[in-house]
């Protein structure tokens, strides 16, 4: 077994999604790739917001530095020295990016958190989740949070 890569796209981490990737890699030798996304288009609308009131505004360079030491600490806090685990941040499309990286990294599964809502407001505002099983080429983990 090799890297499994676990998603955060909300702010609060999903402490179920966090332990069902831990309890999948504890006892192998799969590492955890564990990822902060943050979509670009909303980053773009909170750096407008910021200029308009003046206040400092964010390069993504910096946004994605931030997001990787959040992605360290998180990680750190989770895996500890259980399992082995690196940790990244990046600011770009979603799904896309996320399926680019677990490309990029030869990942064999990816963990994903998934919005509890029904089948019309999938089809209407779309899923992360969804996209991720329709275009991910190996298995995919969702657990499900409220929206």
């Amino acid at each position: 077994m090799g890297t499994v890569l676990v998603v955060q796209t909300e702010d609060e981490p999903d402490q179920k999604l966090l332990k069902t990737a831990k309890r999948h890699v504890t006892g192998t030798e799969a590492e955890i790739l564990f990822c902060r996304v943050i979509d670009e288009k909303q980053f773009q609308n909170n750096l407008q917001r910021q200029a308009k009131s003046g206040r400092q505004v964010e390069s993504i360079d910096e946004m994605e530095e931030l997001s990787k030491t959040e992605a360290e600490d998180i990680a750190s806090d989770e895996f500890g020295d259980d399992v082995p685990y690196r940790a990244i941040g990046i600011v770009g499309t979603i799904p896309e990016d996320i399926i680019q990286v677990a490309e990029e990294e030869n990942c064999e599964h990816v963990f994903v958190s998934g919005k509890k809502r029904s089948p019309t407001g999938k089809a209407i505002f779309g899923d992360v989740a969804q996209s991720v099983i329709l275009q991910f080429d190996g298995p995919v983990t969702v657990t499900t949070v409220s929206s």
